[in-house]
């Protein structure tokens, strides 16, 4: 094939390729090369970058020099880029884009994300500006300008991924018109949530990096075994109405504390101010009330873990336990009252405890070897954390709503027949 391509070279007088040659060279040549492995690097790249900005921002490190700066680069240009490198390689390994396709939307990606911290930068140094009673600056007063390219550049950018899901029997030139009336608003949605949600960016990554490293776990399969072997003799099974009198009775008993004491908690936060007696004021009232309450949410969180343990391993004992200290954690900085200076650094540790409960039952979802399960589960607890700083605040309002359906749970849990345990079997595996 190399012969026939120099010969007709050759006989065409050409000793390099045209420029479309060569780009087309470039696109396929590193769509071959773009593996799961890509993906994932960029989509735990875009984590690492959400979770940094997020530190900057809820620790007192944003008070630093430059930190806002930092934030802003991590936060706007570097998690949204890698978020959508990630997105294409993931695009193109399924078929959605075609090599070319894919290299021109990861070009137009990098502008794109790039104008929008611009204009992000500029509406910061235009209100600081504003605040301190100066002068506009022309960068400050660009950020309408930033956010037009910034636009333009996204609808560019989305213009094939788009064209990608649409219908082909049309003509290509009503699909490319199609496809910009699409991206065009879609670009300013992605936009919105860039700038003001980082949250949904590290939701993002997480479910990139973990579509990536299950699919990069599937193009290599483990070699088989060529061994007979004995199947291990389950257990006998329990039948389901006796794990309901085992389970569901004192899971329904723990709900049921939980929501009592928890609407007494909840509304002490609210109302204790104008009746409790010994309640300075209603900030006061309403740490003791959230302290309370994220102490009365303990009993339904460890009947929770109870309950799901047999469904989803023992990893939920350990997530429920996770759950239960950042409660007394967050109760503690509670106590403590507002302005205390150990209060925020107490409710940070709540949140990244939190956090780690809530990843951990999905730390079983990332295939390879230990080690890469307890990196990749390790970044999700850092990500959760962010989610966790909104659980331990209102842990005292939502316990009982938590609550209540443990307990119809509970309550409804129907009864069966058990199951006759199996004998052993032997079975064959490999070739």
């Amino acid at each position: 094939m190399l012969d026939s391509l120099e010969q007709h070279a050759s006989d065409r007088g050409m000793e390099r390729p045209s420029v479309p040659e060569a780009w087309s060279l470039r696109a396929h040549g590193l769509g071959e090369r773009a593996t799961p492995r890509w993906a994932a690097g960029f989509a735990a790249t875009a984590l690492v970058a959400y979770i940094g900005a997020s530190a900057l921002l809820l620790s007192n490190a944003i008070v630093l020099p430059g930190a806002g700066f930092a934030r802003l680069v991590l936060a706007v240009f570097i998690g949204p880029l890698a978020l959508a490198l990630s997105a294409i390689v993931l695009l193109h390994r399924a078929g959605r884009l075609s090599a070319p396709a894919a290299m021109s939307t990861a070009a137009s990606a990098i502008p794109a994300c790039g104008l929008a911290a611009l204009a992000a930068a500029s509406w910061s140094v235009g209100f600081e500006e504003a605040d301190a009673g100066l002068g506009r600056s022309w960068f400050g007063s660009s950020t309408l300008f930033f956010l037009i390219l910034a636009w333009i550049a996204g609808t560019i950018c989305l213009v094939a991924p788009v064209e990608s899901v649409l219908s082909k029997r049309r003509a290509l030139p009503i699909r490319l018109v199609q496809s910009a009336a699409l991206a065009a608003p879609l670009a300013l949605v992605l936009g919105a949530l860039t700038l003001m949600a980082p949250l949904m960016g590290t939701l993002g990554a997480v479910v990139l990096l973990v579509i990536a490293l299950r699919l990069g776990n599937a193009s290599h399969p483990s070699a088989p075994q060529d061994t007979f072997r004995a199947a291990p003799r389950s257990s006998p099974s329990i039948s389901a109405a006796a794990w309901t009198r085992r389970r569901a009775a004192p899971a329904g008993a723990a709900a049921l504390v939980t929501i009592t004491a928890g609407l007494g908690c909840a509304l002490f936060a609210l109302t204790g101010s104008n009746w409790a007696p010994m309640v300075k004021d209603s900030t006061h009232a309403m740490n003791l009330g959230l302290a309370a309450g994220a102490l009365a949410a303990i009993p339904a969180t460890i009947a929770a873990g109870t309950v799901l343990t047999p469904r989803f391993g023992g990893v939920m004992r350990w997530s429920a336990l996770l759950c239960s200290a950042s409660l007394i954690v967050v109760a503690a900085a509670q106590f403590l009252g507002a302005g205390h200076p150990n209060q925020w650094p107490l409710i940070l540790a709540a949140a990244v405890l939190m956090g780690f409960a809530v990843a951990l039952p999905f730390g079983r979802l990332v295939p390879g070897g230990s080690a890469l399960r307890v990196g990749v589960t390790a970044m999700f607890g850092f990500a959760g954390s962010i989610v966790g700083l909104s659980l331990v605040t209102v842990a005292a309002f939502i316990a009982p709503v938590a609550a209540t359906a443990l307990l119809v749970w509970s309550m409804t849990r129907p009864a069966a027949r058990g199951k006759q345990p199996s004998p052993p079997l032997i079975t064959y595996q490999g070739g």
